[in-house]
């Protein structure tokens, strides 16, 4: 598949979730929790990432779902590293800081998952390479606007 195609799903992207993030209330930290999940997948897989992270010891139980929801905007402002990943039937883009922390957005611009790198980030992507045809993203500059601004509030909670 050419380049111009794997721009297209990654900018297809981002603008969904851009526009997803209208569903998120930042009026307080706990307005921005109780909406935080709206963003995701599943509202349910919030809550159910939340858990595995603190079971894998990613993230502590004091405040786990606050630092987790701010981590997870934390590494899509500051993200170092893009990959789209185009498949048959679904398409995502891996957005990863300092090879430590991975946030992947689906098709439809909302959180798939969001998880603390155990293995070599090059063995992630060569395991992901049997379902996905794999090229590195490029940094969209409205995006990462909109994430940083974000990233600006949600940090003071």
């Amino acid at each position: 598949m050419n380049q111009r195609r794997f721009k297209e799903i990654q900018k297809s992207i981002e603008e969904k979730f851009v526009k997803n993030l209208e569903k998120l209330d930042l009026s307080s930290k706990e307005r921005f929790l109780e909406t935080f999940p709206n963003i995701w997948k599943k509202k349910r897989k919030f809550e159910e990432h939340v858990r595995k992270r603190i079971e894998m010891g990613h993230i502590s139980l004091e405040n786990s779902e606050l630092f987790y929801a701010k981590k997870i905007i934390e590494v899509l402002a500051t993200a170092e590293d893009i990959y789209v990943e185009f498949g048959e039937t679904e398409h995502k883009v891996d957005y990863v800081k300092s090879k430590d922390w991975i946030v992947i957005l689906g098709k439809k611009g909302k959180i798939e998952t969001a998880y603390k790198l155990e293995i070599n980030l090059q063995t992630l992507l060569e395991s992901h390479k049997i379902k996905y045809e794999i090229q590195r993203g490029h940094f969209n500059e409205e995006f990462r606007k909109a994430i940083k601004s974000l990233w600006n509030r949600v940090k003071l909670f």
